[in-house]
Protein backbone atom coordinates (compact mmCIF):
# COMPACT_ATOMS: atom_id res chain seq x y z
CA UNK A 1 0.00 0.00 0.00
CA UNK A 2 1.54 3.32 -1.05
CA UNK A 3 -0.99 6.13 -0.19
CA UNK A 4 0.61 9.27 -2.28
CA UNK A 5 -3.04 11.65 -2.44
CA UNK A 6 -3.70 15.18 -1.32
CA UNK A 7 -5.54 14.76 2.07
CA UNK A 8 -9.39 15.85 1.68
CA UNK A 9 -8.92 18.94 3.59
CA UNK A 10 -5.99 20.34 1.30
CA UNK A 11 -8.32 19.78 -1.71
CA UNK A 12 -11.24 21.40 0.63
CA UNK A 13 -9.37 24.76 1.55
CA UNK A 14 -8.28 24.50 -2.60
CA UNK A 15 -12.30 24.83 -3.68
CA UNK A 16 -13.00 27.51 -0.74
CA UNK A 17 -10.26 29.73 -1.55
CA UNK A 18 -11.51 29.61 -4.91
CA UNK A 19 -14.81 30.27 -4.54
CA UNK A 20 -15.29 31.78 -1.19
CA UNK A 21 -16.91 35.29 -1.90
CA UNK A 22 -14.15 37.88 -1.91
CA UNK A 23 -15.80 40.03 0.22
CA UNK A 24 -16.29 37.43 2.60
CA UNK A 25 -14.43 38.44 6.24
CA UNK A 26 -12.96 34.42 6.17
CA UNK A 27 -11.03 35.16 2.74
CA UNK A 28 -7.97 36.21 3.85
CA UNK A 29 -7.44 33.91 6.37
CA UNK A 30 -8.67 30.73 3.78
CA UNK A 31 -6.25 32.23 1.26
CA UNK A 32 -3.29 32.03 4.06
CA UNK A 33 -3.78 28.33 5.05
CA UNK A 34 -3.80 27.36 1.23
CA UNK A 35 -0.53 29.12 0.91
CA UNK A 36 0.62 27.00 3.90
CA UNK A 37 -0.45 23.84 2.50
CA UNK A 38 0.85 24.07 -0.89
CA UNK A 39 4.40 24.89 0.93
CA UNK A 40 3.27 21.77 2.86
CA UNK A 41 2.71 19.42 -0.32
CA UNK A 42 5.67 20.92 -2.12
CA UNK A 43 7.62 19.64 0.83
CA UNK A 44 6.09 16.55 0.62
CA UNK A 45 7.16 16.60 -2.94
CA UNK A 46 10.73 16.88 -2.55
CA UNK A 47 10.47 13.92 0.22
CA UNK A 48 8.82 11.67 -2.30
CA UNK A 49 12.13 12.62 -4.82
CA UNK A 50 14.59 11.98 -2.04
CA UNK A 51 13.21 8.55 -0.80
CA UNK A 52 12.33 7.70 -4.33
CA UNK A 53 16.55 7.97 -5.34
CA UNK A 54 17.45 6.71 -2.09
CA UNK A 55 18.14 2.71 -1.98
CA UNK A 56 17.27 0.86 1.08
CA UNK A 57 19.40 -1.74 2.22
CA UNK A 58 16.63 -3.99 2.87
CA UNK A 59 12.64 -4.29 1.71
CA UNK A 60 10.88 -1.42 2.57
CA UNK A 61 7.52 0.60 2.28
CA UNK A 62 6.81 4.15 2.32
CA UNK A 63 3.11 5.21 2.84
CA UNK A 64 2.25 9.14 1.98
CA UNK A 65 0.01 10.48 4.01
CA UNK A 66 -1.35 8.03 6.22
CA UNK A 67 -4.38 9.09 8.21
CA UNK A 68 -6.57 6.80 10.93
CA UNK A 69 -8.34 7.50 14.26
CA UNK A 70 -7.64 5.77 16.72
CA UNK A 71 -9.42 3.94 19.47
CA UNK A 72 -11.42 6.34 21.05
CA UNK A 73 -11.46 8.58 18.38
CA UNK A 74 -8.92 10.73 18.09
CA UNK A 75 -7.14 11.29 14.66
CA UNK A 76 -3.62 10.82 13.27
CA UNK A 77 -2.00 12.39 10.39
CA UNK A 78 1.30 11.18 9.32
CA UNK A 79 3.18 12.64 6.07
CA UNK A 80 5.13 9.92 5.63
CA UNK A 81 5.72 6.49 7.43
CA UNK A 82 8.52 4.45 6.56
CA UNK A 83 8.06 0.48 7.33
CA UNK A 84 11.78 -1.32 6.84
CA UNK A 85 12.56 -4.97 8.63
CA UNK A 86 14.74 -3.07 11.24
CA UNK A 87 12.53 -0.18 12.20
CA UNK A 88 9.22 2.03 11.44
CA UNK A 89 10.19 5.74 11.25
CA UNK A 90 7.43 8.12 11.30
CA UNK A 91 8.42 11.54 9.03
CA UNK A 92 7.26 14.62 10.19
CA UNK A 93 7.36 17.13 7.30
CA UNK A 94 7.86 21.02 7.40
CA UNK A 95 8.02 23.65 5.23
CA UNK A 96 9.16 26.70 7.08
CA UNK A 97 11.86 29.64 6.49
CA UNK A 98 13.13 32.23 8.57
CA UNK A 99 14.95 31.30 11.81
CA UNK A 100 14.07 28.20 14.15
CA UNK A 101 14.06 28.14 18.07
CA UNK A 102 12.74 25.69 20.64
CA UNK A 103 11.84 25.69 24.39
CA UNK A 104 12.05 22.10 25.78
CA UNK A 105 11.32 22.87 28.79
CA UNK A 106 8.15 24.98 27.61
CA UNK A 107 7.86 22.77 24.48
CA UNK A 108 7.42 26.40 22.77
CA UNK A 109 8.27 25.68 18.86
CA UNK A 110 8.47 28.93 17.25
CA UNK A 111 10.63 31.19 13.95
CA UNK A 112 12.20 34.54 14.12
CA UNK A 113 11.75 35.80 10.54
CA UNK A 114 13.95 37.75 8.72
CA UNK A 115 12.08 41.19 9.60
CA UNK A 116 11.92 40.19 12.93
CA UNK A 117 8.56 38.77 13.29
CA UNK A 118 8.30 36.20 16.17
CA UNK A 119 5.42 33.38 15.19
CA UNK A 120 4.45 30.24 17.21
CA UNK A 121 4.02 27.01 15.59
CA UNK A 122 2.25 23.55 17.31
CA UNK A 123 5.33 21.62 18.09
CA UNK A 124 6.22 19.07 15.61
CA UNK A 125 8.23 16.91 17.90
CA UNK A 126 4.68 16.40 20.41
CA UNK A 127 2.72 16.05 17.01
CA UNK A 128 5.86 13.16 16.21
CA UNK A 129 5.89 11.89 19.44
CA UNK A 130 1.83 11.25 19.77
CA UNK A 131 1.93 9.29 16.13
CA UNK A 132 4.87 7.02 17.81
CA UNK A 133 3.09 6.43 20.81
CA UNK A 134 0.09 5.45 19.41
CA UNK A 135 2.09 3.32 16.92
CA UNK A 136 3.64 1.40 19.55
CA UNK A 137 0.60 0.51 21.40
CA UNK A 138 -1.03 -0.38 18.37
CA UNK A 139 2.23 -3.04 17.04
CA UNK A 140 2.06 -4.08 20.73
CA UNK A 141 -1.42 -5.10 20.37
CA UNK A 142 0.05 -6.66 17.17
CA UNK A 143 2.59 -8.82 19.10
CA UNK A 144 4.87 -6.93 16.59
CA UNK A 145 8.26 -5.95 18.35
CA UNK A 146 10.17 -3.63 16.00
CA UNK A 147 11.65 -0.26 17.02
CA UNK A 148 9.13 2.89 15.95
CA UNK A 149 11.32 6.03 15.44
CA UNK A 150 10.48 9.48 14.38
CA UNK A 151 11.92 12.53 13.20
CA UNK A 152 10.97 16.26 11.98
CA UNK A 153 12.53 17.26 8.01
CA UNK A 154 12.72 20.54 7.46
CA UNK A 155 12.32 21.08 3.52
CA UNK A 156 12.83 24.80 3.18
CA UNK A 157 16.54 25.03 2.45
CA UNK A 158 15.78 28.86 3.82
CA UNK A 159 15.00 27.43 7.12
CA UNK A 160 17.81 27.76 9.67
CA UNK A 161 18.24 26.11 12.83
CA UNK A 162 19.01 27.93 16.53
CA UNK A 163 20.94 26.16 18.88
CA UNK A 164 18.52 25.47 20.58
CA UNK A 165 17.46 22.48 18.20
CA UNK A 166 20.95 20.48 18.31
CA UNK A 167 19.87 17.60 20.04
CA UNK A 168 16.27 17.72 18.85
CA UNK A 169 15.54 14.75 16.32
CA UNK A 170 15.40 17.43 13.04
CA UNK A 171 17.57 18.23 10.03
CA UNK A 172 17.22 19.41 6.34
CA UNK A 173 15.72 17.25 3.93
CA UNK A 174 19.16 16.72 2.26
CA UNK A 175 20.46 15.19 5.28
CA UNK A 176 17.59 12.07 5.44
CA UNK A 177 19.59 9.26 2.95
CA UNK A 178 22.70 10.06 6.08
CA UNK A 179 20.09 9.72 8.81
CA UNK A 180 18.52 6.55 7.11
CA UNK A 181 22.22 4.83 6.55
CA UNK A 182 22.73 5.38 10.67
CA UNK A 183 19.83 4.13 11.30
CA UNK A 184 20.56 1.05 9.26
CA UNK A 185 23.81 0.47 10.82
CA UNK A 186 22.23 0.76 14.27
CA UNK A 187 19.63 -1.05 14.05
CA UNK A 188 19.55 -5.20 13.06
CA UNK A 189 17.16 -6.87 11.14
CA UNK A 190 14.56 -7.89 13.18
CA UNK A 191 11.91 -11.12 12.36
CA UNK A 192 8.72 -9.31 11.00
CA UNK A 193 6.66 -9.55 8.00
CA UNK A 194 6.39 -6.51 6.37
CA UNK A 195 3.37 -7.89 4.38
CA UNK A 196 1.21 -8.28 7.25
CA UNK A 197 2.20 -4.49 8.66
CA UNK A 198 0.45 -3.44 5.45
CA UNK A 199 -1.97 -4.94 5.69
CA UNK A 200 -2.38 -4.01 9.14
CA UNK A 201 -2.24 0.03 8.38
CA UNK A 202 -4.36 -0.39 5.10
CA UNK A 203 -6.94 -2.11 7.41
CA UNK A 204 -7.31 1.12 9.64
CA UNK A 205 -6.51 3.62 7.11
CA UNK A 206 -9.24 6.01 7.45
CA UNK A 207 -9.27 9.01 4.98
CA UNK A 208 -9.94 12.37 7.02
CA UNK A 209 -12.84 14.67 6.81
CA UNK A 210 -12.25 18.61 5.77
CA UNK A 211 -11.43 20.28 9.36
CA UNK A 212 -13.72 23.04 8.68
CA UNK A 213 -17.33 23.58 6.60
CA UNK A 214 -18.91 26.45 5.06
CA UNK A 215 -22.41 27.27 4.47
CA UNK A 216 -23.07 27.16 0.25
CA UNK A 217 -24.82 30.70 0.19
CA UNK A 218 -20.80 32.21 0.96
CA UNK A 219 -19.83 30.44 -2.57
CA UNK A 220 -19.42 32.16 -6.15
CA UNK A 221 -21.67 30.45 -8.54
CA UNK A 222 -21.02 29.84 -12.24
CA UNK A 223 -17.66 27.36 -14.25
CA UNK A 224 -15.13 30.03 -12.98
CA UNK A 225 -11.56 30.19 -15.16
CA UNK A 226 -8.73 29.11 -14.00
CA UNK A 227 -6.66 31.03 -15.91
CA UNK A 228 -7.83 33.93 -14.32
CA UNK A 229 -7.74 32.94 -11.36
CA UNK A 230 -11.33 32.29 -10.78
CA UNK A 231 -12.51 35.65 -11.08
CA UNK A 232 -14.56 35.05 -14.03
CA UNK A 233 -17.14 32.83 -14.94
CA UNK A 234 -17.18 31.31 -18.21
CA UNK A 235 -19.76 30.98 -20.71
CA UNK A 236 -20.70 27.96 -22.36
CA UNK A 237 -20.83 28.11 -26.56
CA UNK A 238 -20.54 25.23 -28.59
CA UNK A 239 -19.73 22.17 -26.88
CA UNK A 240 -17.14 24.66 -24.71
CA UNK A 241 -16.69 27.21 -22.09
CA UNK A 242 -14.76 30.19 -22.82
CA UNK A 243 -14.00 33.13 -20.65
CA UNK A 244 -15.43 36.53 -22.02
CA UNK A 245 -12.14 38.12 -20.57
CA UNK A 246 -9.09 36.26 -21.00
CA UNK A 247 -10.59 33.70 -23.63
CA UNK A 248 -9.23 30.47 -22.29
CA UNK A 249 -11.26 27.93 -23.78
CA UNK A 250 -11.81 24.12 -21.86
CA UNK A 251 -14.19 21.37 -22.59
CA UNK A 252 -13.39 20.28 -18.75
CA UNK A 253 -14.10 23.22 -16.36
CA UNK A 254 -17.51 22.38 -15.99
CA UNK A 255 -16.21 19.00 -14.12
CA UNK A 256 -13.72 21.31 -11.70
CA UNK A 257 -16.91 22.97 -10.78
CA UNK A 258 -18.52 19.98 -9.68
CA UNK A 259 -15.26 18.77 -8.27
CA UNK A 260 -15.50 22.28 -6.12
CA UNK A 261 -19.25 21.52 -5.09
CA UNK A 262 -18.43 17.91 -4.22
CA UNK A 263 -15.82 19.39 -1.86
CA UNK A 264 -17.81 22.28 -0.48
CA UNK A 265 -21.42 21.43 -0.16
CA UNK A 266 -22.17 17.63 -1.00
CA UNK A 267 -20.78 14.11 -3.05
CA UNK A 268 -24.43 14.70 -5.02
CA UNK A 269 -26.32 17.22 -6.89
CA UNK A 270 -29.80 17.56 -8.16
CA UNK A 271 -30.83 19.22 -11.60
CA UNK A 272 -32.14 22.48 -9.69
CA UNK A 273 -28.48 22.85 -7.65
CA UNK A 274 -27.07 22.24 -10.96
CA UNK A 275 -28.39 24.98 -12.21
CA UNK A 276 -28.32 27.37 -9.43
CA UNK A 277 -24.48 26.35 -8.64
CA UNK A 278 -23.45 26.49 -12.35
CA UNK A 279 -25.74 29.41 -13.41
CA UNK A 280 -28.17 27.53 -15.98
CA UNK A 281 -31.43 28.75 -16.02
CA UNK A 282 -32.79 25.79 -18.84
CA UNK A 283 -34.12 22.24 -16.92
CA UNK A 284 -33.34 20.84 -20.52
CA UNK A 285 -30.06 22.08 -20.95
CA UNK A 286 -28.90 21.24 -17.56
CA UNK A 287 -29.92 17.45 -18.27
CA UNK A 288 -28.03 17.79 -21.12
CA UNK A 289 -25.23 18.72 -19.65
CA UNK A 290 -25.41 16.48 -16.79
CA UNK A 291 -26.26 13.36 -19.11
CA UNK A 292 -22.92 14.47 -21.13
CA UNK A 293 -21.25 14.50 -17.61
CA UNK A 294 -22.05 10.58 -17.54
CA UNK A 295 -22.84 11.17 -14.04
CA UNK A 296 -24.71 8.02 -12.06
CA UNK A 297 -28.45 8.84 -12.06
CA UNK A 298 -30.64 7.81 -8.76
CA UNK A 299 -34.24 8.09 -8.22
CA UNK A 300 -37.14 9.30 -10.62
CA UNK A 301 -39.07 12.40 -10.72
CA UNK A 302 -38.32 15.14 -8.33
CA UNK A 303 -36.24 12.86 -5.95
CA UNK A 304 -33.53 12.64 -8.71
CA UNK A 305 -30.03 13.09 -8.28
CA UNK A 306 -26.47 12.93 -9.59
CA UNK A 307 -23.28 11.61 -8.12
CA UNK A 308 -20.57 13.27 -8.09
CA UNK A 309 -17.67 10.73 -8.53
CA UNK A 310 -14.16 11.17 -6.86
CA UNK A 311 -12.68 10.98 -9.95
CA UNK A 312 -14.53 13.79 -11.55
CA UNK A 313 -11.69 15.77 -12.61
CA UNK A 314 -10.09 13.27 -14.94
CA UNK A 315 -7.85 14.35 -17.49
CA UNK A 316 -6.74 18.25 -17.80
CA UNK A 317 -7.64 19.93 -21.05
Amino acid sequence: MQINQKFLHYHFIESLANRLKKDDLDTAAVKDEFYRLEAGLAGEMRLQQILTEYSFKNDAQIIYNFECKNEKGSTHQMDALILTPRFILILEVKQIAGTLFYKPAQHEFYRIQDDGIHENFPNPFDQAYRHQLFLENLFASWKLAIPILYTVVIANYREKSDNSLQNSPIFHISGLPSFLENLNKRFPVKSVNLSFIRAKLDAIYFRLPPRRTVESSRLRRGVLCRECKYLHAMQYKHGSWICPVCHFKSKNALNETLFHYRMLIKPHITNREFREFVGIYSIHAASKLLMRLGLEKVGTGRGTYYIIPENILGEED
